[in-house]
């Protein structure tokens, strides 16, 4: 079983080498959406979580545990410019055979007006974009789990539409008091499977290869979560295209503002076995959404959970800029108590 384990962690520290594909750079980049009230409270990137909540299973398929069996998880978020996006899984305990789950990511990006080159309206058109989650996972010796998901993907831009195949793989490492939980992930490999267009070039996806901290105070009702995200990508600079189509770079020379974009953090407070409140911080997205006469909430997420026996329910606030929050919404069910 060691040599597995090794094998696993040989494999995952290889796959920046073998992929060259950095966050930010693929296709789909819906894929990278946050489909979980829970995690979305906490920064946005949370992969060490150990709930048995299946809306986790984006985040990290490791996470896939014994305690989500015959368990149902729906999640909806209301996001900026009228888009909708959401998440639903469903997880089985298959006895010797490990764990199992299935689950659906989409979004749905409203009606467009159509027109032709001349601007005369001719109608309206829709986009939205599927992806089918299958997620396996099983538990050996000393509390570790591995994971993996595969992923079909379809992407339908008015009259374009595009296939693809992504997969994450996982292991998620529980202390013997489960107090603390490590984890490591890689998400979103895979390719574009067919163009929009005859003649494009397939592209693939923005891979991120993630490391995840939890712990939970012996004598304290706090729970503290820390994720590192995208890390094959360490650039002290960040470069976009201005409208004239040239290329502007801004130099961040400075060491802890370059290790913050990569960090996502939250904490959990736990007044009462039903109540959980939530607060988290994602530094990227406060620099990068931040102006320069307004800087708003953008980065501060905040949440609320509700644990009942049977149901569990989450509710996320993040900040993107002033005067534009997104909420998201999960509810899990627990159907072997319901039923």
């Amino acid at each position: 079983m060691m040599r597995i384990l090794l094998t696993f962690l040989l494999f995952m520290a290889m796959l920046p080498v073998l992929l060259g594909q950095t966050a930010g750079e693929g296709i789909y980049s819906f894929m990278q959406l946050t489909n979980s009230a829970k995690t979305a409270a906490l920064g946005g990137v949370q992969i060490a979580l150990p709930d048995p909540d299946p809306e986790l299973l984006l985040q990290n398929p490791a996470l896939l545990s014994p305690e989500m069996n015959n368990t149902l998880s729906v999640n909806y978020a209301k996001y900026l410019a009228g888009i909708g996006f959401g998440y639903g899984a469903y997880a089985r305990d298959l006895g010797k055979f490990g764990m199992a789950a299935i689950g659906i990511q989409f979004v749905d990006y409203g009606q467009f007006v159509a027109a032709d080159e001349t601007g005369v309206i001719t109608g309206s058109f829709s986009a939205s974009d599927y992806a089918l989650s299958l997620t396996w996972a099983t538990t050996f010796a000393n509390n570790f789990t591995v994971g993996a998901s595969i992923k079909p993907i379809y992407s339908h831009l008015e009259s374009y539409r595009s296939f693809g195949l992504a997969a994450d793989i996982g292991i998620v490492r529980h202390s013997t008091n489960h107090q603390t939980t490590i984890a490591l992930c890689y998400k979103q490999l895979g390719r574009q499977l067919t163009t929009y267009y005859e003649g494009a070039s397939h592209e693939k996806l923005a891979g991120s290869l993630q490391f995840g901290y939890t712990h939970q105070l012996l004598y304290a009702p706090l729970r503290i979560s820390l994720t590192a995200y995208d890390l094959t990508k360490w650039s002290p600079s960040v470069t976009a295209t201005d409208p004239n189509g040239i290329d502007l770079t801004a130099g961040n020379k400075s060491l802890i503002p370059m290790l913050m974009r990569h960090l996502s953090m939250g904490a959990e407070l736990f007044p009462e076995n039903k109540v959980t409140l939530r607060i988290g911080y994602n530094y990227r997205r406060h620099s990068d959404l931040t102006t320069t006469d307004q800087t708003g909430l953008a980065g501060f997420t905040t949440g609320l959970g509700i644990n009942l026996p049977a149901l569990r329910f989450n509710y996320a606030l993040s900040g993107y800029s002033l005067g534009s929050m997104v909420h998201n919404l999960s509810l899990t069910a627990n159907l072997s108590r319901i039923l």
